[in-house]
């Protein structure tokens, strides 16, 4: 027999633990561009527009993408999370 609300809630803090994991690449990769940014405007360079809307773009899809790979993770451990002993 399935302990039903044991497994709800160890899938619960797995999906707080995709969601960290989310967090850390959002906050990482929104460093890196704006260490970046912040770089090159120190030197003095003007930074057309169209780059910062291409780089508005890579960070939008960067987290669109990584959002939707975390979320196929969360999906798998919920679709298996019967078949293997994970939470036992």
């Amino acid at each position: 027999m399935v302990n039903e609300a044991k497994y709800k809630k160890w899938l619960f803090l797995d999906t707080l633990l995709i969601i960290g994991m989310w967090l850390v690449f959002v906050i990482s990769e929104t460093y890196v561009i704006a260490y970046v940014l912040n770089a090159a405007m120190k030197t003095g360079v003007e930074i057309p527009m169209i780059l910062l809307g291409f780089f508005a773009l890579i960070m939008i899809l960067m987290f669109i993408i990584n959002g939707i790979a975390c979320w196929n993770v969360r999906n798998s451990i919920k679709e298996h999370m019967y078949e293997f002993t994970y939470y036992d």
